[in-house]
């Protein structure tokens, strides 16, 4: 069966909005006047690893496809094929380094 993309980036939004979310229960409990900023905060990071991730999963898909097209005709580009795939990977990696990026940054 071949995995949807699409359902995988809304699921994965879904649980990133999910996170992003619970906290601010609590950090509206410990600080009312700093909420604002931490929602902020905490979106903007669940948006940008979403959209990374996404991108990656559909990176992935392409390049994984062709990959396995490529290297059922010739054998000896199936390297080449895992290295494209792999680039592909690292969009979500640097998606979840902006994030933490921006939830490490002080209010």
């Amino acid at each position: 069966m071949k995995p949807n993309i699409l359902s995988l980036g809304l699921y994965t939004s879904l649980l990133l909005l999910c996170l992003t979310f619970t906290p601010f229960a609590v950090a509206a409990e410990a600080q009312p006047t700093a909420s604002e900023p931490l929602i902020f905060k905490f979106l903007s990071a669940a948006i940008a690893f979403a959209a990374a991730a996404i991108g990656a999963g559909w990176a992935v898909s392409k390049a994984g496809a062709a990959g396995l097209a490529g290297s059922a005709e010739r054998p000896e580009i199936r390297t080449t094929a895992i290295i494209i795939t792999a680039l592909g990977e690292a969009i979500a990696i640097y998606g979840i380094v902006i994030a933490i990026l921006i939830l490490g940054q002080a209010a």
